[in-house]
């Protein structure tokens, strides 16, 4: 399943190991990989970069990862954006999708493997829709 060519997917980590090595790991899976390392700037490129998938940690300097996904997810021009939010179990523990918005969750640590079936799964969502 090699359809990822030309997919984009948007990174905002502030942690530049992980960040890095999911750099690295959607790079080679063929995915066209964007970054950030602060939730502002984060914010400012996934509108103006319109990525397929956003991948946002939620405990971002300026604005958290949970607050760019609402206000992503209920403005018309942006819900269709795919995001999945990255955080600590203890920081993600009965966070509603219905009050923010995200597509899908995974807590840290993960494995790789786990996050790109998460992210192929987004990505075949969005396709069926368009």
């Amino acid at each position: 399943m090699n359809n990822n060519r030309n997919k984009s997917i948007l990174i905002v980590e502030n942690d530049i190991r992980i960040l890095e090595s999911l750099q690295g790991k959607l790079k080679s899976a063929g995915y066209i990989v964007i970054s950030s390392k602060e939730g502002y700037e984060g914010f400012q490129r996934a509108k103006k970069e319109m990525p397929d998938l956003i991948l946002i940690e939620d405990n971002l300097p300026v604005m958290s990862g949970l607050k760019i996904c609402r206000i992503l997810k209920f403005d018309e021009r942006y819900k269709h954006l795919k995001i999945i939010i990255m955080g600590s179990k203890a920081t993600l523990e009965g966070i509603s999708k219905d009050d923010y918005g995200f597509d899908g969750i995974i807590t840290k640590p993960f494995r790789i493997g786990d996050l790109r079936e998460l992210i192929n799964q987004q990505i075949e969502l969005a396709n069926h829709a368009n």
